[in-house]
């Protein structure tokens, strides 16, 4: 996305018509007050000069630097991906403001930093935009320009003019070859599935590299907290929590607040066993920190995978008090509206989320879900199938529609719509969503008397990390009783 772009961007969005039919001029840009901003800042630009991995950093940096500030809610990288990747779209497709302006809306921001970077052998130059998403008009620009061995504090010049940050915030790390390592380091990590609900963690492709990059930041800075925090994950990975534990520690600075460091000891702690303590870490975080959504819904999945629902109520509400239009924070609080059976309200607050994002896949699931809920069976059935329509699949369409048809006793429906569903759901974070395909089809086999099915379905389901079995749902009373099924249920 070249600078000429953005200037015909932000002309064509920013204009208006008078009720008379004449072009109106645009309305002065507003800018959102700093305290209630939710800032995203997606990856830049680069020419053939930069690698790729500098779009990344600059996003990265601004973001970190906004979390210094304390003063606002973002959104992270993570966040980001998750919500691209369900297009089947990379993080650097963002890059272009027409995903980027729409996305920012569907994750719940006011204020979008998009920007370009071209590089030589001896100048960098950095130019930045500061979108108001509402309004979708442009509010700010700047440019800078340096040697490439002044990247961090180009980047956070830039940041400053953008977003008014205090000159006094420590940045995440004053060594531009520290920042690329981390980068190439993190950019490959923002794509593995931390979140608490991601099931069975699957093999993290090229982990060597990975970690090799981590390393690398740190020599070239030992205090760079983002490299030890995937350091940490990677040794958690191989199951080496003492190590985790020690990059955490080593991590911590005294002067600043690490963003990633929480989310990588609560996964760490989480891979030891400890998943009460693993909550801890992301409360600290919000408690010094409450513009952290992505702890903010670690917390909430935590503890509706634990069916806390009462507890899982009150974290999704403590993230829409920082971001109170987040689509996909209203549908899940909906949906847990349907777990405590006030369904009016989980329908009515899934279709204020729709009103947010219109069309959007995963809301028309969470309302057909919601309607199932509520019994509203053939409304259930057309929402669903609404969003099947969309591409990609949405793997979660396929499998609220096969339980529908269970609950209906429509087996044979149910079990083609289920399997169907399987081939749609391949992705490293959609883990539990496979081993719910598999605990349906193990619910429609017990339907149909196929005993070994159900054993060998919710086996699977069990392999993918799907959680505690269903063992006492109706549909399985008969097989209550048979070794087989018994000793599943009790491991």
């Amino acid at each position: 996305m070249n600078q000429s772009f953005v200037v015909r961007a932000g002309a064509l969005l920013a204009i208006s018509f008078s009720a008379s039919g004449a072009l109106a001029a645009p309305a002065k840009p507003r800018e959102t007050p700093k305290k209630d901003v939710v800032l995203m800042a997606v990856p830049f630009s680069v020419d053939d000069g930069a690698g790729a991995w500098v779009g990344f950093a600059a996003a990265e940096e601004i973001t970190d630097l906004f979390a210094q500030e304390n003063n606002g809610a973002w959104v992270a990288s993570k966040q980001t991906d998750a919500a691209l990747r369900r297009k089947d779209l990379q993080l650097y497709d963002a890059t272009d403001l027409e995903v980027a302006l729409p996305l920012s809306r569907a994750l719940g921001a006011t204020d979008l930093v998009v920007g370009q970077i071209a590089a030589s052998e001896k100048t960098i130059t950095i130019k930045g935009q500061r979108w108001s998403v509402v309004q979708k008009v442009q509010v700010r620009e700047a440019q800078v320009s340096g040697a490439p061995e002044r990247l961090p504090a180009l980047i956070q010049e830039l940041a400053q003019k953008l977003v008014d940050l205090s000159p006094k915030i420590v940045p995440m790390t004053i060594s531009a070859a520290a920042l690329e390592q981390g980068a190439e380091c993190w950019r490959r990590l923002v794509r593995y599935p931390l979140q608490p609900r991601a099931g069975i963690p699957p093999p993290l492709d090229k982990a060597s590299q990975i970690e090799t990059h981590c390393q690398l930041a740190l020599k070239g800075d030992p205090q760079f907290g983002q490299a030890h925090a995937g350091l940490a994950i990677l040794k958690a990975l191989r199951g080496d929590t003492v190590g985790a534990k020690a990059e955490i520690a080593a991590g911590q600075h005294k002067d600043r607040f690490e963003p990633w460091l929480p989310i990588a000891e609560s996964f760490t702690l989480r891979q030891g066993g400890e998943v009460a303590a693993s909550r801890k870490p992301l409360e600290d975080a919000l408690k010094s920190h409450p513009g952290y959504l992505l702890a903010a819904s670690y917390l909430a999945e935590d503890r509706m995978e634990a069916q806390d629902y009462t507890d899982a109520l009150a974290a999704w509400d403590l993230f829409l008090k920082r971001s109170p239009s987040h689509p996909y924070a209203l549908g899940q609080k909906g949906k847990v509206l349907g777990y405590l059976h006030r369904d009016a309200e989980a329908m009515a607050l899934t279709r204020q989320a729709l009103d947010v994002d219109p069309g959007d896949a995963e809301l028309l699931i969470e309302l057909g879900s919601r309607q199932l809920d509520a019994k509203k069976l053939p409304e259930a059935e057309a929402s669903l199938r609404a969003a099947m329509e969309a591409r990609p699949p949405r793997p979660l369409a396929w499998l609220r529609l096969g339980y529908l048809y269970l609950v209906q006793g429509r087996y044979r429906q149910a079990h083609e719509v289920l399997i169907e569903g399987t081939t749609y759901a391949y992705r490293d974070d959609e883990a539990r969503t496979r081993g719910g395909f598999f605990v349906d089809l193990g619910l429609v086999a017990a339907m149909q008397s196929k005993d070994d099915e159900v054993i060998a379905y919710l086996s699977q389901a069990k392999a993918e990390g799907y959680g505690r079995l269903p063992c006492e749902a109706p549909q399985l009373a008969s097989q209550h009783g048979k070794p087989a099924f018994d000793a599943l249920c009790k491991q």
